[in-house]
């Protein structure tokens, strides 16, 4: 039965080309969706996992960015037990740096290339991270000084550099704010900040964590931060908090919330939950969208199967007069559609596996798309569940024919 139904297939290799090309493009979707959702969860982990205090913030609000909180709030945090070390931050969108200013160039970008230029522009948007020196050198999980011990260039800020106008920058960073002679930037050179009085800043270190997320941050003195971005003096933007037993964050989170009903202290526990309800979210919405091609593919193959089995009334008609049963047919017809389905599957997996290993090589910042076994088995198995769905009807109406209709039908 199997040989049989193959065989058919192959006797028409035109339709049964047709038929796989639009189901294998829907699951082609299905898996590049899944494999870009998984390369996005691994690298929010991998940035996360960088960071092992908790960083408190404004409540009900997404991002540092957004938030202020009046500085003697760093006293109350000092007194919660189990608070080792609090250290103030000023975080803010950066202004015009050597020139370019980030929302115009996201604006441009949205303008000529479209969403998805615009929306790599907006994730490159530099940051300005203020930081208070001296309490960040005491800390023991600093992301950006690590990083650029192991694999920088320079030195990170020093108490002495407190109210100077020297930052550390991303390797990323250094790329993007290219020299006159358009040579990334370096250690000992200069960066013009700033929209009405700009003021050039000394780049004495260079960073490169791999995150998109993290190496978009200038980093320079909170005061000179203050100065530059208008924030006065009993504000901040957030703390970060080291406990003195690191396995404590999630508990001293919740005693800081209590004492404090005003802040939201995030462990990177949390952010990696919220950030898998809302990948979860956006997965579904996608496959809602990806199932309106997965329909057009089960309508190719019903059509493909239609066609098919029209032709073929003369075909079906012998087989039941030599003994055929319903069923036999049902089953032949099945069959063959199982195998588009099946053969459909197989090609959007080879197509998928070559296309992630060509786009890894193209595209950086940590983003690693990923193809785990399982969704090679998804793929598969929605094909083959899809292709037998869109042969159900077919052969449910092959099976139905008198066998003298079939040959009398065929025969016109």
């Amino acid at each position: 039965m199997g040989r049989f139904a193959w065989r058919n297939l192959l006797t028409r290799p035109l339709r049964t080309t047709l038929a796989l090309v639009g189901l294998s493009i829907p699951i082609l979707g299905v898996i590049g969706l899944f494999s870009l959702s998984g390369g996005l969860r691994n690298l929010v982990g991998d940035t996360l996992n960088k960071i092992q205090g908790v960083m408190v913030m404004r409540d009900n609000l997404p991002s540092p960015v957004f938030s202020d909180l009046p500085t003697n709030y760093g006293e109350r945090l000092k007194a919660v037990p189990g608070v080792k070390v609090v250290a103030p931050e000023v975080w803010k969108i950066a202004p015009s740096v050597n020139g370019t200013r980030s929302f115009t160039r996201t604006a441009s970008d949205l303008i000529t290339g479209g969403g998805a230029k615009a929306m790599k522009s907006l994730l490159d948007m530099p940051l300005i991270q203020g930081q208070d020196i001296p309490t960040h050198t005491n800390l023991r999980s600093g992301v950006y000084p690590s990083s650029l011990k192991e694999k920088g260039e320079g030195r990170y800020l020093e108490p002495s550099d407190a109210g100077t106008n020297r930052v550390v920058i991303s390797r990323k960073l250094s790329k993007d704010f290219l020299k006159p002679d358009g040579t990334p930037s370096g250690v000992g050179d200069k960066l013009r900040i700033g929209d009405k009085d700009v003021k050039e800043f000394e780049i004495v270190g260079i960073y490169d964590t791999g995150s998109m997320f993290l190496d978009v941050v200038i980093v320079m003195d909170i005061g000179t931060a203050r100065k530059l971005l208008g924030v006065s003096e009993d504000q901040v933007s957030t703390f970060y908090v080291e406990m003195t037993d690191p396995t404590a964050n999630d508990k001293v989170s919740l005693a800081i919330e209590k004492a404090m009903p005003d802040v939201d202290a995030r462990s990177m526990n949390e952010f990696m939950a919220n950030f898998g309800v809302i990948m979860s979210k956006v997965d579904i919405f996608l496959l809602m969208t990806v199932s309106l091609a997965l329909l057009v593919g089960i309508v190719g193959i019903i059509n493909t199967m239609l066609m098919s089995t029209t032709e073929r009334f003369v075909e079906f008609g012998v087989l039941r007069t030599n003994g055929w049963s319903q069923g036999n047919v049902l089953a032949l017809v099945t069959a063959e559609s199982a195998f588009l389905g099946l053969m459909a599957g197989a090609i959007s997996c080879v197509m998928a596996y070559a296309g992630v290993t060509i786009i890894n090589q193209f595209i950086g910042d940590g983003l690693r798309l990923t193809l785990p076994f399982w969704l090679f088995g998804l793929g598969i198995g929605i094909s083959l569940v899809t292709g037998t769905l869109g042969g159900l009807y077919p052969a449910w109406r092959a099976s139905k024919l008198v066998p003298m209709d079939a040959i009398r039908l065929g025969s016109h």
